[in-house]
């Protein structure tokens, strides 16, 4: 196919510049094909955007958090366990929630008492229903109280759908 008087050298080129190119298209798909599967997990639609420590009036502390189903599908049969722990990172307790359902954009909270000892958290496990998949994750690494996985939709992720607004349940 070489063309006639054409040089072994340039011919060489060309074939290195061929096999470059393709090597470029395979990477570029790789990474298209990564790309969907990360935007497409289910497991990150159910995300913590509250996570704080206050005082109730009382005078305790007590620990709020908020889960929140940022996607576009229903998850149902929703539980989570929180496990406060100490500077050491031992448990010294714990918050349990639950929601039956979370339709696109619902929200529910959980209020627990913070032992005095309590330096961090971590979402021990997130357990929901969607579409006949069952998801069971964690335990997540510890954070510190403050720390959200997602906090809020803005203008630019609702324009391109990648959220729903937060609402309470009905």
């Amino acid at each position: 196919m070489a063309f006639e008087g054409e040089s072994a050298a340039a011919r060489r080129w060309r074939r290195a510049v061929a096999t470059w190119a393709g090597l470029g298209a395979l990477g570029l798909a790789a990474f298209a094909a990564m790309f969907v599967m990360a935007a497409t997990d289910p497991t990150d639609n159910i995300a913590l955007s509250r996570n704080e420590v206050a005082r109730a009036e009382s005078g305790e502390r007590v620990w709020r958090g908020t889960f929140w189903n940022h996607s576009d599908s229903l998850y149902t049969g929703l539980d989570a366990i929180i496990l406060f722990l100490d500077a050491d990172g031992r448990p010294v307790g714990q918050a349990y929630g639950s929601a039956d359902r979370l339709d696109p954009g619902e929200i529910f909270h959980l209020t627990a008492p913070l032992p005095a000892e309590a330096a961090r958290m971590r979402v021990y496990r997130l357990r929901w229903t969607s579409d006949g998949y069952r998801a069971d994750l964690g335990p997540y690494r510890a954070w510190p109280f403050g720390y959200v996985m997602d906090r809020e939709c803005g203008a630019f992720r609702l324009k391109i759908g990648s959220c729903t607004p937060q609402r309470e349940r009905d």
